[in-house]
């Protein structure tokens, strides 16, 4: 019983994540670029539980993920070469996030 709930698309366009509810994990796909069709990248688990929503830095470094019944956003690295994400170990402890809009890049993890 997985769905998604949010879907963003790297500043570059060459990946896409998905919120993926259930798993709890952010579902990365590659894009190819002439078809736009998607290959399966991978999985990376979300740091919380019921991922809601996503958001991907201006510069595309960094992604959060709203953890809607885990009171927390956890706040990944991206490799921009790959798509893949990697935990930093920094989280925003919020009560039931829903909803993360980036106003400006944040500082270096």
């Amino acid at each position: 019983h997985n769905h998604c709930a949010d879907i963003q698309i790297s500043p570059d366009g060459r990946f896409l994540y998905g919120s993926n509810r259930g798993h709890d994990s952010v579902a990365i796909f590659a894009v190819d670029q002439q078809t736009g069709k998607l290959q399966t990248v991978d999985f990376t688990p979300c740091g919380g539980a019921t991922p809601r929503n996503l958001a991907l830095t201006p510069s595309g470094r960094h992604l959060f993920s709203a953890n809607q019944n885990a009171d927390r956003i956890s706040i990944f690295a991206r490799d921009e070469a790959s798509g893949r994400l990697t935990d930093t170990g920094q989280a925003i402890e919020i009560g039931t996030p829903m909803c993360v809009r980036i106003t400006r890049e944040p500082a270096q993890f």
